[in-house]
């Protein structure tokens, strides 16, 4: 006789669950960290054009040494906390099922927002039209997705680099491509041909680096909500089609110029934790202050409307 009624009832899993979190966040691997004790400060702008310029060193036997003048300026950087809180009340904790740590959980979605932040202010910092001293954008013909031998993103970075170079007198060693027009480089014939008969490796982000003269290439691939509050979901790239180059210094000091700072205090996003009596419940929040800035603005290159 067949079983009569339920033999399971529905409930969790406790080994899966399903989230989402943005993927391939770049921020924090390209902007230079510079630790700082303030929430605000100044810092030293050495005169370019007075540093670099070419003057008369000859000295005649007898004479004075010619003078030259060491001019300076400052910038100021302010740092800003971005931060995010959740309450756990005592009944979600009592009623939440076996598998479920709202605690770890709940951590995890503050931050991973906080982060998607940070990567929102990096996109708009690297890939904004008309935010770089040094700038080109494609046309059709010559857009990387074109894939044809009029189009070359091997010859638009040694253009960037070129630029970079004498702008800032110092070399591009950092590239930066949102995911799509990385797609678009790796399957470019000028890349193709170029190492069909020299490397057997596949064309990835390190490969990419060397056709194109730097130490390290990212791929920006977050994507984020851009829909209200309650509507479906609209997905969007957090970096539209761009590619950026620019000199970005690995260790901060004193006479160093670079295209990317990121200034922050403490050790990164923190986490704390209190008690709401009267909500009966455990607020967790989390927060991050930083400041991403541009020190220098003729030490990178932006190229747009890389995929068209």
């Amino acid at each position: 006789m067949p079983v009569q009624g339920p033999i399971h009832v529905d409930r969790p899993l406790t080994n899966i669950s399903i989230a989402y979190k943005a993927e391939g966040l770049i921020a924090d691997e390209v902007f230079t960290v510079v630790p700082v004790k303030k929430e605000s400060d100044s810092y030293f702008i050495f005169d370019k054009a007075q540093s670099l310029k070419s003057v008369a060193t000859l000295r005649a036997d007898g004479a004075e040494a010619n003078q030259d003048n060491l001019l300076l300026s400052t910038a100021t950087y302010r740092l800003q906390e971005h931060a995010l809180k959740e309450i756990i009340t005592q009944r979600q904790r009592e009623n939440a099922d076996e598998g479920l740590n709202l605690d770890v959980a709940t951590t995890e979605d503050l931050t991973a927002k906080v982060l998607l932040q940070k990567e929102v202010d990096a996109a708009t910092l690297l890939f904004t039209d008309g935010g770089w001293a040094n700038e080109s954008s494609l046309s059709a013909a010559l857009a990387w997705s074109a894939n044809t031998t009029v189009s070359n993103p091997i010859l638009t970075a040694d253009s960037a680099a070129s630029t970079v170079l004498l702008n800032a007198a110092r070399p591009a060693n950092t590239c930066v491509l949102d995911y799509r027009t990385f797609l678009a480089v790796k399957e470019h014939t000028s890349v193709v041909d170029r190492i069909k008969y020299t490397s057997s490796e596949s064309v990835g982000p390190d490969l990419i680096a060397k056709l194109f003269g730097v130490e390290k290439l990212h791929v920006a691939k977050g994507q984020r909500n851009t829909a209200e509050e309650g509507l479906a979901a609209t997905m969007a790239n957090i970096f539209t089609d761009s590619a950026w180059f620019g000199y970005v210094e690995k260790s901060p000091g004193l006479r160093k110029p670079s295209a990317l700072y990121c200034f922050k205090r403490g050790s990164g996003v923190t986490a704390k934790r209190w008690m709401d009596e009267p909500r009966n419940g455990e607020w967790i929040e989390v927060s991050h202050m930083y400041d991403q800035v541009v020190p220098a603005s003729d030490a990178g290159y932006l190229v747009v409307n890389t995929v068209q």
